[in-house]
């Protein structure tokens, strides 16, 4: 099952004295699945002590398609959520059956002393009421190692929990990271092409104006305080059903499920003003350092689109919007003339 594999994962990374992030827990996770004879080929051919972590992340750079092994990271938790649920049912049993069966012999034996002359059945029941309180001492130590193991359960499912979230989130802007977004334009491409219920969508790319400025005039760590208040920003202009991600840099993206290009576009001019109203502040000072603006390209996505295809003209209708003067938003390409 996939709750035995992350324990073999996690025993390797823990023998190997590194940290299990979402990279190297990603590789030894598919070493012990087999499911990638190339990877487990070349781990089998490097010494343990020589596998150091920048060699297992070497390793993973050059065997892993984002997409397939993200998808099957993210069914680990779901796995373990599972297994979990099932020690505790078993706990939940056996809290009660020894208990259940002790009480019912002690009441047959109640039974037959009070109604029988017949000491060997009597003395019978007796004796399994003895056996009884064995099995009731054997099985407090069963429920035990039980609970122990539903601990343990719990922790490594919270410590799953914890690395999916990382691997899918953006460390500056704890926005989804590129890598998610990726995964989920995927899946929203794959519904959009359903042909009993498809559900279309729509992209926006978004990029800091002048973003180089920022770092330049101010330094580097006002930069990072202006893709957080943008990034907050965008998040809370939004949809609850959209996905606001960090693209790549200065460039966020907005993944608008069951959106047509106006309904994009209305929420693209959404986030800009948002974000063009907001001051930014030197945080030691409270000292008023501008305003943030964005350029904003939207497409929604057409039947038949791969989703790179889509990308390219939001990212069109990006730089369109950089033409133009910046602070606006491009929604289709404009007509000549």
């Amino acid at each position: 099952t996939a709750f035995a594999v992350a324990l073999q994962a996690l025993e390797r990374i823990r023998g190997l004295g590194q940290i299990p992030d979402p990279p190297t827990f990603e590789v030894w996770f598919t070493y012990f699945t087999g499911h990638n004879r190339d990877l487990n080929r070349d781990i089998d051919a490097i010494e343990a002590e020589t596998l150091s972590p920048a060699r297992v992340h070497a390793l993973h750079s050059r065997h892993f398609s984002s997409e397939r092994h993200f998808g099957q990271l993210l069914s680990v938790g779901h796995a373990l959520g599972s297994e979990t649920r099932k020690v505790q049912s078993v706990i939940q049993v056996a809290n009660g059956s020894a208990a259940e069966y002790g009480i019912d012999l002690q009441s047959a034996a109640q039974a037959l002393g009070g109604r029988s002359t017949d000491l060997s059945v009597s003395e019978l029941v007796s004796s399994l009421v003895r056996s009884t309180d064995a099995i009731q001492q054997t099985n407090a130590l069963l429920q035990a190692q039980l609970k122990q193991s539903e601990d343990q359960f719990r922790l490594l499912q919270e410590n799953m929990e914890t690395l999916r979230i990382e691997s899918m989130t953006d460390p500056l802007t704890r926005l989804a990271n590129r890598k998610y977004f990726d995964f989920s334009l995927s899946q929203a491409t794959g519904r959009a092409e359903d042909q009993e219920a498809p559900e279309p969508f729509a992209l926006a790319m978004i990029d800091v104006d002048r973003f180089k400025r920022f770092n330049d005039d101010f330094g580097h760590t006002t930069g990072d305080d202006v893709l957080r208040l943008v990034a907050f920003t965008l998040k809370n202009s939004v949809r609850s059903t959209d996905l606001v991600a960090r693209y790549g840099g200065d460039e966020f993206a907005v993944l608008l499920p069951n959106a047509t290009l106006d309904n994009a576009m209305a929420i693209g001019e959404l986030i800009r003003k948002a974000v063009a109203e907001r001051p930014l502040l030197r945080r030691a000072t409270n000292e008023s350092l501008g305003h943030v603006t964005l350029s904003v390209g939207v497409a929604a996505w057409v039947p038949g689109e791969p989703s790179e295809s889509l990308i390219e003209r939001a990212d069109r209708h990006l730089y369109e919007a950089k033409a133009n003067g910046r602070n606006c938003l491009v929604g289709a390409p404009r007509l000549p003339g």
